[in-house]
């Protein structure tokens, strides 16, 4: 699963819940790791190893059975680490990905410097043969995916927005009955008033801003 931010540390629950032996998390925060690791995961930080080779070394020179991006278009390049290690022409296809994604920068919010490399890294980490799900987003205007790589693994390839209507009812049964307590990812409570300071905090990925409840 690449990306521990909220949605991804759902994924993580979910895939308990259906069933898997093992789940691994890659993301490059700590604090975000912490926390699948909380709900043990296995994780993996980019900026501290490549987390390609590392998934491909932890299953045995194989790959995942499936992989998540939860990521999409907020992927980041490394800051540090050995997956760094990039061609100018690689780095110069994240540029022109940025300006595509994006030509029209929103000050609000912008893609990451590196639109596709949680794709990339997706499809180089799940095993041939094995399913791909995309919950990140990618907007219309993204057209660089690593398709061809996909298609000569094998790959099922499942995206899309949530559909909500058919998932909510047993979403509520399994918090209600205790089997999921969705609270635990909270980890700040902030008052309306201050919902403008706190959404600047979240979307800048400061430490410890996972899950913010907004109270009134």
């Amino acid at each position: 699963m690449f990306g521990a931010g909220p949605v991804g540390q759902l994924a993580v629950l979910s895939a308990y819940l259906q069933g898997a032996g093992r789940v691994i998390a890659v993301d490059g925060l700590e604090d975000r790791l912490a926390m699948a690791r909380a709900q043990h995961a296995e994780v993996v930080n980019f900026n501290a190893e490549d987390p390609v080779q590392t998934i491909v070394d932890m299953t045995g020179g194989i790959g995942v059975d499936k992989v998540i991006d939860a990521v999409g278009v907020d992927a980041e390049r490394p800051a540090e680490g050995p997956a760094t290690e990039q061609t100018d022409e690689q780095a110069q296809q994240f540029d022109s990905e940025v300006q595509q994604v994006a030509p029209e920068t929103d000050p609000a919010w912008a893609p990451g410097d590196a639109p596709s490399l949680a794709a990339r890294w997706a499809v180089q980490a799940v095993a041939k043969a094995g399913t791909l799900g995309v919950i990140g987003v990618y907007p219309q205007t993204v057209t660089t995916w690593p398709f061809g790589e996909a298609m000569m693994k094998n790959l099922t390839i499942r995206s899309g927005n949530c559909h909500h209507r058919r998932y909510v009812p047993e979403l509520l049964r399994l918090v209600t009955n205790g089997t999921v307590d969705p609270a635990r990812l909270l980890t700040e409570h902030e008052p309306m008033t201050d919902v403008l300071q706190a959404y600047r905090q979240f979307q800048d990925r400061d430490p410890g801003w996972l899950k913010v409840a907004l109270t009134v």
